[in-house]
């Protein structure tokens, strides 16, 4: 019996500070996205030179393009309200490695995986 395919393989991965908007930090978000997006977004935002590595835009389009409904299902995990507004930034090194063989992801949706990780 084959089983199915819940996500597809993650290509990249990046990390995200969710903060409320009077700049308290709430948790972490890992967002993992498929090689076709990833393809599409290096395309777009190409390296600023041959040695640079990649364009940091690739990261701040991924944090740009947190749906709605990806943002209410991040509440979730984080036992926030609905309402609760919250703002997607970096903070440099990722803290929170998350290696896919061993940790399932804590939702799928539109395509990407994302690992919530709530602040002790």
């Amino acid at each position: 019996m084959r089983r199915r395919v819940l996500f597809e393989v993650v290509a990249h991965k990046t990390e995200i500070v969710v903060l409320s908007l009077s700049g308290e930090k709430r948790g972490y978000v890992v967002i993992g996205i498929p090689e076709e997006q990833f393809r599409e977004l290096n395309a777009k935002f190409p390296p600023q030179s041959p040695f640079a590595g990649q364009n940091p835009k690739v990261n701040e389009a991924i944090k740009d393009g947190i749906s709605d409904e990806e943002a209410d299902h991040i509440r979730r995990h984080l036992n926030l309200q609905r309402s609760t507004k919250l703002k997607f930034t970096f903070e440099g090194i990722a803290q929170h490695l998350v290696d896919e063989a061993k940790r399932k992801p804590s939702f799928v949706l539109n395509g990407k995986s994302f690992w919530v990780f709530r602040l002790s």
